[in-house]
């Protein structure tokens, strides 16, 4: 399926289900802020990511739909990158708004400001309905042309983890590490990363790269996440310059074992919590209870935005039932007393009965002499 098919496809299901609820129109909206934990609305029916800060989709039941943004001079480039063909300025909106008729149904209201949403209602003459559950629903199992987007991604970010394996060395700064993973990717197509690369002896957390200069015997943490076509994949990994302690290679071991329990946790089916349980429990095994909760750790992994963000976040309440064509990354990352933070994860998707790594980096610690 080519990417006119994709979106001419999604936009049938979308316009299906406005039916189902008796909607007229639906207004689709960004602020621009295109990250992997939130989902792009916009991007997903139009296939073209902003840059804000104002953007609404106008989706008729019948007519053709209309985008409209700003900044004005962004327009060449949505006309390039998107399959809508009318795309208009922002202040345009105003007067269409005031000509619609019947129910209107609004997506992502909850990035609206409260005066922009406000001056919406009031062009309408009608408060527009949250009918945000209908495209959550309808993106949270992934496509092929999705799955294909995701595994080029996929490639990318274990090319950006060969890159620094091959060029991490002492008298680099953490910044330096982040930018010769991130030229890698970019070099190879990717068109954004969300990367965190950190370099100490004893890692505290992950955490945006810095100037420190990096020393013989860190240990180096990292967290990167190319896109592709909007959608993220993230990797994460431990190297060592030098040959580590044998504490590091003693508790690192935990981290695998937890990894790979928590890979078969997840099965098509089961709860995204038993992935949680299954790191949790081997982290409490080996001691480190009191560890596996905040501030020592956030989630064992979440879902990664653009498509849907389901199924949410790697944690003990979340219940939610693991599907088909779902992605998300799966990741023990942890902080021990004995080593520091330690790091290791995969993107996965699931198939009929269970998750499989997009991802192939190996797990093993990498040692740079």
């Amino acid at each position: 399926m080519n990417a006119q098919q994709e979106f001419d496809s999604r936009l049938a299901k979308f316009r299906q289900s406005m039916r189902d609820k008796g909607l007229q129109t639906l207004l689709v909206y960004d602020s621009g802020r295109h990250n992997f934990l939130r989902m792009n609305y916009v991007a997903y029916l139009t296939d073209f990511i902003s840059v804000g800060p104002e953007t609404i989709l106008v989706l008729p039941l019948e007519k053709a739909p209309v985008l409209y943004l700003s900044p004005v001079w962004d327009i060449a480039r949505a006309q390039e990158e998107s399959w809508v063909s009318d795309i208009r300025p922002f202040k345009d909106l105003w007067p269409r708004l005031a000509s619609l008729t019947g129910k209107i149904g609004i997506v992502g209201r909850e990035a609206l400001s409260a005066g922009l949403h406000e001056e919406i209602v009031k062009s309408l003459g009608q408060a527009p309905v949250n009918a945000k559950d209908i495209i959550e629903n309808m993106a949270r199992c992934k496509t092929d042309f999705e799955l294909a987007r995701l595994r080029r991604a996929a490639e990318i970010a274990d090319a950006g983890v060969a890159a620094l394996h091959e060029e991490a060395r002492p008298g680099l700064k953490e910044y330096e590490l982040a930018a010769i993973v991130e030229y890698r990717m970019r070099f190879l197509g990717a068109e954004d990363n969300f990367g965190m690369v950190v370099a100490n002896s004893h890692n505290h957390a992950l955490h945006p790269p810095t100037d420190r200069v990096v020393q013989p015997g860190d240990i180096i943490i990292g967290e990167i996440t190319p896109c592709i076509g909007g959608l993220f994949v993230q990797i994460c990994r431990t190297m060592v310059l030098g040959q580590p302690a044998p504490v590091v290679h003693e508790k690192y071991t935990i981290l695998k074992k937890a990894m790979g329990l928590g890979m078969e946790a997840a099965r098509t089916g089961a709860p995204a919590n038993a992935i949680a349980a299954a790191i949790n429990g081997t982290l409490t095994d080996a001691g480190y209870e009191k560890y596996c909760r905040p501030p020592f750790m956030r989630v064992r992994g979440h879902g990664l935005g653009c498509g849907s963000f389901a199924p949410g976040s790697l944690e003990d309440g979340n219940a939610t039932k693991l599907e088909e064509g779902m992605t998300f990354i799966i990741h023990p990352n942890q902080y021990i007393p004995e080593t520091g933070y330690l790091t290791l994860g995969d993107t996965v998707v699931m198939t009929a009965q269970k998750a499989e790594a997009l991802t192939r980096s190996s797990w093993d610690i990498y040692i740079r002499d």
